[in-house]
């Protein structure tokens, strides 16, 4: 066989090997009566141990949308862009001079957010908790400072 069209042969006989392995099905346990165990799948825990249901939405979840305060303030939950789950983006005007975004993290019944250095937690209250006059009938609030912070729908 002459040099040059070996080069052309061991690549066609590699295809051919490669071909004939996959149209033949060989049960190498023929004969065996030996059955895989079953195996349990099993959550992930989450950060205190317990497991995640990752399809239950979590008590954070229902508070996506717009929040009103008196005087044009608002609280807007939003999921973060990034799809994690338990993350919020927060559009918030707390008062007249300044509107900002935060970065929010579900923590059990609250979302944590920092704002000017401070560690800030939004939970669900009352408009009697916001401590404004004009959301004190309201029961559906989230309350970010009692008595000096809060949104209704």
């Amino acid at each position: 066989m002459k040099r040059r069209n070996l080069g052309l042969l061991l690549p066609l006989m590699a295809m051919g090997a490669l071909s004939s392995g996959c149209t033949k099905n060989v049960d190498r346990n023929e004969g065996n009566n030996v059955e895989a165990p079953e195996v349990e799948a099993i959550a992930e825990p989450d950060a205190v141990g317990s497991a995640v249901n990752e399809s239950a939405n979590l008590p954070t979840d229902e508070w996506v949308g717009r929040w009103n305060g008196p005087e044009g303030l608002f609280l807007d939950i939003q999921p973060s862009p990034d799809g994690r789950r338990g993350h919020y983006a927060i559009a918030n005007q707390d008062n007249l001079d300044r509107q900002a975004d935060y970065a929010g993290v579900a923590e059990g019944k609250t979302i944590r957010f920092m704002r000017d250095g401070k560690d800030l937690t939004i939970r669900p209250g009352t408009g009697a908790e916001t401590g404004f006059k004009d959301l004190a009938g309201r029961q559906d609030c989230l309350i970010v400072l009692p008595g000096r912070e809060g949104y209704c729908r």
